[in-house]
């Protein structure tokens, strides 16, 4: 399975709900999820294409732990994930077989559904408000997956998100990175 995705800064997010809503989309409750991201020791983040990525969520009281290799860009991902019981533990052990935490990301997201396309909008700590659109498909081949995300993309600036606001290319993660630094994170 791949998880296709886009991303943009979400600048007018009443509008945004409204326009979702228009369209029969139900939100559900806020969700408060802290990510313990991690790379392979000895890279610098974010890692190059193809790099496995771990991730450790904290949502309420219940930990997910992701797998995420990054295909044709990162926002399109092989990703495999569980529901774990102890997540202190798992970040214990990630630590001990020396995967390298490097970044904690700290939101508030709601979702809704549209067809096969889930819809979230984040509150991200020390960054801004995001939207995201993805699917979940099991399409191998690489140019199906990058035209299903430019049909994304496509449908973000049907509810009032404009093109110039779209993250591409890795920017989301260096967006963090660049926090981090600025707030003495390392």
């Amino acid at each position: 399975m791949y998880e296709v995705e886009v991303k943009a800064h979400l600048k007018n997010r009443k509008e945004v709900m409204k326009k979702l809503q228009g369209l029969g989309c139900k939100f559900g409750k806020v969700l408060h999820q802290i990510d313990h991201i991690f790379i392979p020791a000895g890279l610098n983040f974010p890692p190059v294409i193809g790099t496995p990525i771990l991730r450790v969520r904290e949502q309420g009281k219940k930990y997910f732990f992701t797998l995420k290799i990054s295909q044709n860009n990162r926002t399109d991902s092989i990703e495999r994930e569980i529901e774990i019981t102890e997540g202190e533990k798992m970040i214990e052990i990630l630590k001990l077989l020396k995967w390298q935490e490097t970044i904690l990301v700290d939101k508030k997201r709601i979702k809704t559904n549209l067809k096969d396309m889930e819809i979230v909008l984040d509150n991200v700590k020390d960054l801004g408000e995001f939207i995201e659109a993805e699917k979940i498909v099991t399409d191998k081949n690489n140019e199906n997956r990058k035209r299903i995300q430019e049909e994304l993309y496509e449908f973000l600036e049907t509810i009032g998100v404009a093109k110039k606001d779209h993250v591409v290319d890795g920017k989301y993660d260096i967006m963090l990175k660049e926090v981090y630094e600025k707030l003495g994170i390392k």
